[in-house]
């Protein structure tokens, strides 16, 4: 009695363990470069040439003569603030928080959505001296726009699944 309880347990089991490794078959969001399609990006005035090459670099298409006018990233709208978390009685800042947004609008056979992409940044300034808080300022700038570059590509993939 005690042997056949083992083996109905081990066979109870099987279809426990088939449908966790078989059934639960799902396709994982992968941050690739946008090669699979010809996306023509067009940028408006604001937006920074340090932000322009990143999103350029990010589709590096083997045709670049070949422009399909159904794929466009139209990136507009940038915007970055700095603010200065003062406390106590402390002369210079405790933290500087620097807040960025970008409006992005993918078209894509036809199909036109609009995204506002948005990221912040902390970082503690009052152990910084002036020229470190203007290095550790384009540091941050840098993260920022490398941070909205993974988030059109992930904004690109949802669209594309």
């Amino acid at each position: 009695m005690i042997l056949s309880n083992k083996i109905l347990n081990k066979f109870a089991m099987l279809p426990i363990l088939l449908f966790l490794t078989l059934g639960c078959s799902y396709s994982l969001v992968t941050y690739e470069n946008l090669n699979n399609e010809n996306f023509q990006f067009v940028f408006s005035d604001d937006i920074p040439n340090k932000l322009q090459n990143k999103f350029s670099a990010v589709s590096s298409s083997k045709n670049k003569n070949q422009k399909t006018k159904s794929n466009v990233i139209r990136i507009s709208n940038f915007m970055i603030s700095n603010y200065d978390v003062f406390s106590g009685k402390a002369l210079r800042s405790l933290e500087v928080e620097v807040k960025s947004s970008v409006s992005i609008s993918i078209s894509i056979n036809n199909k036109i959505i609009n995204r506002k992409l948005m990221t912040m940044k902390r970082y503690s300034s009052n152990e910084l001296n002036i020229l470190a808080e203007d290095e550790m300022l384009d540091f941050i700038k840098n993260e920022i726009y490398d941070d909205f570059v993974n988030q059109l590509i992930f904004e690109v993939n949802l669209i594309e699944m």
